[in-house]
């Protein structure tokens, strides 16, 4: 195993994920209640706090193997999508004919929300200092 990492990782990309998702959740909740009913306002509000726990509990957990080991942030990452997916998906398929769910307003707030954190972590992709190889001392 490598050395752990000198630098702490930057979790600020979480933050503002959580920002932007404030702000989804404040346009589209009302707007699911204008346009359909209460119930798919709260389906909304269910469909982003599964975006925020996706995304939140994956990067803390690509940050931690990071300060352990580099090699190890590959095989956390994966693994961490590998048991959300499982977990939402026996959920979703343990609820599917439930007549207080409302898939369509679920899945389009996950849709914005994935958009949403994806392009958060594009931004930071983009305008962040990110070394590929070690900065040279000062």
């Amino acid at each position: 195993m490598t050395a752990p990492a000198l630098q702490p990782w930057d979790l600020s990309h979480v933050k503002a994920g959580l920002k932007v998702t404030g702000l989804l959740a404040l346009v589209g909740a009302p707007l699911a209640g204008l346009v359909r009913d209460a119930r798919a306002a709260a389906w909304v509000l269910a469909g982003l706090a599964v975006v925020v726990l996706f995304f939140s509990v994956s990067a803390y957990a690509v940050a931690w193997a990071g300060r352990v080991s580099d090699q190890l942030t590959l095989p956390v990452a994966l693994g961490t999508y590998l048991i959300k997916v499982t977990v939402l998906a026996i959920v979703l398929l343990a609820v599917r004919d439930r007549t207080w769910l409302d898939p369509q307003a679920f899945g389009l707030a996950v849709v914005a929300g994935t958009f949403a954190w994806t392009g958060v972590h594009a931004r930071r992709v983009w305008t962040g200092q990110i070394y590929y190889v070690d900065p040279p001392a000062r």
